[in-house]
């Protein structure tokens, strides 16, 4: 599968069907091998529909989903499949490996994510029934918790969920469908899947919580006072919170067990290790103004937490669309322009001396980008933030998880993207992307249109009197030259508002200089 189609795969608006994308044949060969001869199985979207001619399928009530990492997959398919055809129940499985870690993975919907296997009982007896079978040959196994659901007891993989059995769709006014299920009174109402367990207002928890002894403490590691959410994925949180111990705020992120971040050649990697690289990176560059400090890295239950300094800023993202920054529609503007110049090269001075220091810790950022630098609107100071696939050197071995493919489109020079490893080039290269997207925000157009010349665009602002510093500046970076890049930005003496519009002539010299 190709990059385009990979995408694809995970797009909400565009693509509304995946059975056209080729599935391997490694999940459907064992089921047939374990299956009865007379059971039918019928590809649909992601998943393998699987049933015989007897099973029953009623319109709503207790649904059973299994759980599984990538690595027991197979294990699991020849373990609970018998235990289905035997009960006569119907099922579904994720149709190859490539979907089924698509489901556990960062950016598929937490409502939906995990669910390797649905099983569909005919009845509560026969829930019941299925999942004590189910737990004894599965009771060793492990694989991401479903935020739908509830886990039943005891187990790691087998999770239930009261919800409809058929599709029963309606229309929403934005062309959208939602699910349907029938209420005891017969009328229809909202299938409301959440990334938290619920159930219907009628329908009662056949497996209730115990009550437990009310906690002395609601911190997280009895040190940390939750205080907003910043961000939320399948890998798990980011959060803002308290330090009750240095009276600080920190950021804390947590990395989801058996959830799974892409990596090198669509290598499916753990979020708890990935977090671990991060926590790797960030100890060897403790100390420096320009990235987070780490605080604590820590397990609780079964999630992994990262703890780090907050940094009192927003990303480079959104200051580009500050009224008092934007240029692209003001270059007729010579006061807004004289100001675009002067705090663009602010920021180009702090990333040349941050970046510098990163690299003479023996790191490689690897994924510099809008979203991925902070600022502090009133100080210009940035700082590096998500440095998961950051790559460190020590003693000439490097040491990285997700390596060249972490990056976002636009800001990788495309001669490093099968590279076995990143080089200070590609942070050169980025932090000009960077630069060049204060200016026009267009680096994603780089990645559909591959012929098209970068400069193009910029050459426009050029002429139009953007100063030619920022173009050649810009030019350095690419080409790997950062030293260069810092002596054009020190040197450069900002001129007075009606001075800033540059002739052809001039324009011509900065292109041959650079």
């Amino acid at each position: 599968m190709d990059d385009a189609s990979f995408y694809t795969v995970g797009h909400p608006e565009y693509f509304e069907t995946l059975r056209q994308v080729p599935i391997q044949p490694v999940y459907s060969d064992l089921l047939r091998s374990v299956l009865p001869s007379q059971w039918e199985i019928v590809r649909s979207d992601i998943w393998l529909q699987v049933r015989s001619n007897t099973s029953t399928l009623p319109a709503e009530g207790f649904k059973i989903h299994l759980s599984s990492s990538l690595p027991l997959a197979l294990t699991m398919i020849q373990r609970f499949v018998p235990v289905c055809a035997s009960a006569d129940v119907q099922f579904k499985i994720v149709a190859d490996p490539m979907f089924h870690g698509f489901i556990n993975s960062k950016r598929y919907p937490r409502g939906g994510s995990g669910k390797f296997a649905t099983i569909y009982p005919p009845d509560h007896d026969n829930f019941l029934k299925l999942l004590a079978a189910l737990h004894e040959v599965t009771k060793d196994l492990q694989g991401p918790y479903i935020l739908s659901d509830k886990r039943y007891p005891v187990s790691k993989v087998i999770f239930y969920r009261w919800g409809g059995f058929h599709r029963i769709r309606e229309l929403r006014f934005d062309g959208i469908h939602r699910m349907m299920v029938h209420a005891p009174n017969g009328s229809l109402v909202f299938d409301d899947r959440m990334p938290y367990f619920k159930l219907p207002d009628w329908v009662a928890d056949p497996f209730p919580d115990t009550p437990e002894p009310e906690e002395d403490s609601d911190l997280l590691h009895n040190r940390y006072r939750v205080e907003r959410v910043l961000a939320f994925t399948n890998t798990g949180g980011v959060y803002r919170a308290h330090d009750t111990q240095t009276d600080l705020k920190v950021v804390i992120k947590e990395a989801r067990p058996h959830t799974l971040i892409w990596g090198p050649k669509k290598v499916a990697l753990d979020a708890t290790l990935v977090l671990k690289n991060e926590y790797v990176a960030l100890e060897r560059l403790q100390g420096l103004s320009c990235v987070p400090q780490p605080v604590e890295f820590y397990q609780e239950w079964e999630h992994t937490f990262l703890v780090q300094t907050y940094f009192d800023g927003i990303p480079l993202s959104s200051f580009r669309a500050l009224d008092d920054f934007v240029v692209m529609s003001r270059m007729d503007d010579l006061e807004a322009v004289s100001r675009f110049t002067q705090t663009w090269r602010e920021i180009c001075l702090h990333l040349l001396d941050s970046v510098d220091a990163v690299h003479l810790r023996g790191v490689i950022i690897g994924d510099i980008s809008p979203g991925n630098v902070l600022i502090n609107p009133e100080t210009r100071e940035i700082v590096f933030i998500d440095l998961e696939g950051a790559l460190l050197s020590d003693s000439g071995k490097e040491i990285t998880l997700l390596g060249t493919q972490w990056f976002n489109p636009g800001f990788r020079r495309r001669e490093s993207r099968e590279a076995a490893s990143l080089s200070r080039f590609d942070d050169s290269y980025s932090c000009g992307m960077l630069l060049y997207n204060l200016v026009c925000p267009i680096q994603s157009l780089f990645e559909l249109d591959r012929n098209q010349p970068i400069f193009r665009i910029l050459d426009h602002f050029v002429e139009a009197g953007l100063p030619p510093q920022i173009r050649a500046v810009i030019q350095a970076f690419l080409s790997g030259r950062p030293g260069e890049a810092r002596n054009i930005a020190e040197s450069w003496r900002l001129p007075d508002p009606e001075n800033f519009g540059v002739s052809h002539g001039a324009l011509a010299e900065v292109r041959m200089g650079s």
